[in-house]
């Protein structure tokens, strides 16, 4: 490591410093904010951003000039923006591997460094805490022959994790088969599984990939993200030919999948053929030991997360309620009627000892509110 001279800043050390605090705390991102006259620096723990400290910008540019050239990208194009990763090796934490986003803001250049989840940690579907309904669902899907399984919910709700969960699951319990997925970005490795790093923005698109894809003799198939028409439709098709296919999405509920699917101009026949089950799911945040669940938000403090999830399956009423082109709230209706079925607000009212009805609130939306 590069000392300082008296009276300097130590970018690096500084750098090093930020990146350890951040594992310790088990955060997942760091964002050095370019602000009027200096820097921001803030962390996400448990899905909640907090100020850790402000500088100025001389010492913030130095920073972010040192993550630059840690992950080889162009110090010089501050103009544009650029992506990259860099290697960190801070003990007692093992060796990761850090992405680095760098975007240009009016007050100059603004970084975002995303920290891997479970470091070293190997995955296993029982230890995420899954409600039992869709828990069963998923080890039944690791075992099937064919169909769809999507994951949805909002950015950070943990659909990632539940996806390599269930991969790792596969290649411990089923060996044998070719699985095969295709990711922006890889974010662990997984033993076992052939992992391929999608650009969305060059040659190697999920459209490109998939269409090649399927020539190399995959059983299991997963997909990063579904977010145009013509990799859904590859996707569907994959599924309807004998493949297993896991992917996430951007969606609410259920429901809410199902109707962006068919606005992105998939038939509903092939859509009701296709897919077997779709989660949707949230993290949620739990309360201290010792901390009481009806306790005000403002007393109460947090530690870890845990999701609420619920599942869809594809059956008779769904898929008849499909097939008339029904809306959203007509599918909602059909999904409701599904042998133990429950909402995310079924779900959560049983973790009550678990985390408070503030956070219910923040991450559901208050009681009285549409959801």
């Amino acid at each position: 490591m590069v000392l300082a001279t008296p009276n300097t800043f130590d970018a690096c050390r500084q750098v090093d410093d930020l990146i350890d605090r951040a594992l310790a705390a088990n955060a997942s991102d760091i964002h050095l904010e370019p602000i009027a006259g200096g820097y921001e620096i803030k962390q996400r723990v448990d899905g909640m951003l907090t100020l850790l400290q402000a500088m100025d910008a001389s010492s913030g540019s130095e920073m972010i000039n040192r993550l630059m050239f840690l992950a080889r990208l162009l110090t010089y194009r501050t103009e544009i923006p650029q992506e990259g990763r860099l290697s960190v090796h801070l003990p007692p934490h093992p060796p990761v591997e850090v992405r680095l986003a760098i975007m240009p803001c009016r007050h100059g250049l603004r970084a975002v460094l995303r920290l891997p989840t479970a470091i070293g940690k190997s995955l296993d579907l029982s230890s995420l805490c899954l409600p039992t309904q869709v828990l069963r669902e998923l080890l039944l899907f690791a075992q099937c022959d064919s169909g769809l399984l999507a994951i949805t919910g909002p950015a950070g709700s943990g659909k990632t994790t539940t996806v390599y969960a269930l991969l790792e699951h596969m290649v411990r319990h089923h060996p044998g088969q070719c699985i095969i997925s295709l990711e922006d970005p890889i974010e662990r490795d997984i033993p076992g599984v052939t992992q391929i790093e999608i650009n969305p923005f060059g040659q190697m698109t999920h459209a490109a990939a998939m269409r090649s894809i399927l020539r190399q003799d995959p059983q299991v198939l997963a997909l990063g993200e579904i977010r145009d028409a013509a990799t859904a439709s590859l996707a569907m098709q994959a599924a309807l030919t004998g493949h297993r296919l896991i992917c996430t999405m951007h969606a609410g509920s259920p429901a809410a999948a199902l109707r962006r699917w068919c606005e992105m101009g998939i038939e509903t026949h092939q859509i009701s053929s296709a897919v077997r089950c779709i989660v949707t799911q949230r993290l949620v945040r739990k309360l201290n030991p010792g901390v009481s669940a009806g306790e005000s938000a403002a007393a109460a403090r947090y530690h870890g997360r845990f999701p609420l999830a619920q599942v869809a399956r594809m059956d008779d009423t769904l898929r008849a309620a499909l097939l008339c082109h029904a809306d959203a709230a007509a599918l909602e209706a059909a999904i409701a009627k599904q042998p133990q079925y429950q909402s995310l607000r079924d779900v959560a009212a049983g973790a009550a000892n678990v985390t408070d009805q503030a956070e219910l609130d923040r991450v559901l939306g208050p009681v009285d509110s549409a959801f």
